[in-house]
């Protein structure tokens, strides 16, 4: 339980810095401003009863915060048994 708790603390630290990774990404703002990145969360929006910019970039942002969290995650138990294989 205390690992689990220790792994959590970890990837809520990260997701910040994934985060600002992410929302810096060439790719991802390309996306947006000459691809289909609005109409990929165009379902997003509808579940979400979004109306006007501000509802949806909330939504968009949203989204990216638990992406982040989920790729910490990942990238925290893939650290710990990197680690854990190092130290074995």
């Amino acid at each position: 339980m205390k690992r689990i708790l220790i792994d959590g603390a970890l990837a809520a630290l990260l997701t910040l810095p994934v985060y600002i990774g992410l929302a810096n990404t060439p790719i991802i703002n390309d996306w947006f401003l000459y691809g289909r990145g609005w109409a990929t969360f165009h379902p997003l929006f509808v579940l979400g009863h979004a109306i006007g910019i501000t509802r949806n970039a909330a939504i968009v942002i949203g989204t990216m915060f638990v992406i982040s969290f989920v790729l910490s995650v990942i990238a925290v138990a893939l650290t710990r048994r990197a680690v854990r294989s190092v130290l074995t």
